[in-house]
């Protein structure tokens, strides 16, 4: 009898990356719009958006590890994700819309007001984002099955870009009718809904994968215990590990550049390009590659063999294209089409970096026998964080460094422009290839640890 084929990707795949499409929207809106609206718009200092910026990124990488205690220890009847969603992804998108609305405050007030709600939504986003990466390694038991949905994720993530990029200065213009701060509120506003709807139905689908009876074992002495049951003190000691610090300073430099890169597009195309309607084809372009690429993903990583290949590949091309639009590119339209075909090496990293990461997951457990899925997916969000803290610190600082006042810019400020929107991001891929190199986790290795761990669960049983 011949053996049906099985698809690369099945329709639950989609159903998990639906909601990454629907939250990124609230990253997209902050990466893109965020400090322009704080600068020009509300007419806040370059330098005292820098230091909200700076300040929230420090408190939000701090609630990473919170986060993941809480997600380890706390118990719900709904699962051990699955109420997460909702509580995050919920006010998540609240706060991301309070963010961006005016109370008609001044001085110190409205610095407070905008990083105060910046922290929170910040803080929720990394809540909700950890139990929907936390269901990953309960939806794909395989390797390859996690880099289908991980692939999945990251193209609906660029559908939700692309979507962004090509009705969000409409959106802003049509909702505002020449206010800028009530067409960012709105906008703002829609996103909440969609966020909010995305969550949601994960939360309806994985009814059965996430359940709170599966979080209970018999252990030897015949008594039932908790699964996920482990110190603070555990959860620590046992995650940092030498593929953990290997993998976390690679997907930091990866997140860094991205930031950099995304924060600093409409710096380029406002003041040094002077045409906003190239930061539309740019924000457009970019991201229809990066929907083909993610989509790819995965048969590139059956054909590199596996997910850490991948990732080094996907990287290095984003490195070399970044680096030839800064060498290269001498007029806009040479340094635009550069720009954009790096996105299809970062499509490629970013599809197989929460399937790298898994493996981690995997070989913790494999070696301490200890279940600290919870807390390492929680942690996962931590490189995005390092990565936001580490762009935002260059968007700020390097802004103020090369003498950028959005008043009056001088040349010197549009060449600094230029080498912090593609020469800096171009040198932290080739430190995100080189940490990744030294990664030892293959595909097959992480069978053979999955196996070994069914094993002994078997025996304990």
């Amino acid at each position: 009898m011949t053996q049906k084929k099985k698809h690369v990707y099945s329709l639950q795949a989609f159903q998990y990356g639906l909601t990454n499409g629907c939250s990124t929207l609230t990253t997209t809106l902050t990466s893109t719009y965020w400090s322009v609206f704080m600068t020009a718009t509300v007419g806040i200092e370059t330098a005292v958006m820098a230091m909200i910026l700076s300040i929230s990124s420090f408190v939000d990488i701090i609630s990473v590890p919170i986060c993941g205690i809480l997600l380890q220890k706390i118990k719900f009847k709904s699962g051990k994700f699955r109420a997460w969603l909702l509580i995050g992804g919920i006010g998540t998108g609240l706060f991301r819309w309070l963010s961006f609305t005016d109370l008609g405050m001044t001085g110190m007030g409205r610095a407070v007001w905008y990083g105060g709600t910046y922290i929170l939504c910040s803080c929720l986003y990394t809540v909700a984002y950890s139990a929907f990466t936390g269901l990953l390694p309960l939806m794909a038991k395989d390797p390859s099955e996690r880099v289908a949905y991980a692939s999945a994720r990251t193209t609906c993530n660029s559908i939700g870009k692309f979507l962004f990029s090509l009705t969000s200065v409409a959106l802003i213009s049509i909702f505002g009718q020449g206010n800028d701060l009530f067409g960012y509120s709105a906008l703002a506003f829609l996103i909440f809904l969609l966020i909010s709807a995305g969550y949601f139905q994960l939360f309806v689908i994985t009814k059965n994968i996430d359940r709170a009876e599966d979080n209970t074992v018999q252990t030897s002495d015949g008594k039932k215990a908790d699964k996920y049951d482990a110190s603070i003190w555990e959860m620590v000691k046992y995650t940092i590990s030498k593929p953990f610090l290997l993998y976390i300073i690679s997907a930091s430099a990866k997140g860094a550049t991205f930031f950099i890169v995304q924060g600093l597009a409409a710096y380029y195309y406002t003041y040094v390009v002077q045409d906003k309607a190239m930061l539309t084809v740019y924000l457009s372009a970019s991201t229809f590659l990066m929907i083909g690429a993610s989509f790819v993903s995965p048969y590139i990583t059956k054909f590199l063999k596996n997910a850490r290949n991948s990732f080094i590949v996907g990287m290095a091309i984003y490195g070399i294209c970044l680096g030839s639009a800064f060498f290269l590119g001498s007029s806009p339209v040479s340094f635009t089409v550069l720009m954009c075909l790096g996105y299809i090496g970062y499509a490629i990293a970013h599809s197989v970096e929460v399937a790298v990461y898994s493996t981690v997951v995997d070989y913790t457990q494999w070696k301490t026998g200890k279940d600290l899925k919870p807390f390492m997916m929680s942690v996962f969000s931590l490189t995005a964080k390092i990565g936001t803290t580490i762009g935002n610190m260059i968007l700020g600082f390097g802004l103020v460094a090369v003498g950028f006042v959005a008043s009056n810019v001088t040349p010197e400020a549009i060449n600094g422009i230029r080498i912090l929107f593609s020469g800096l991001p171009a040198a932290l891929c080739v430190i995100a290839v080189i940490f990744m190199l030294l990664f030892p986790l293959t595909d097959d290795r992480v069978r053979s640890m999955q196996a070994e761990i069914a094993q002994k669960e078997k025996v304990s049983a």
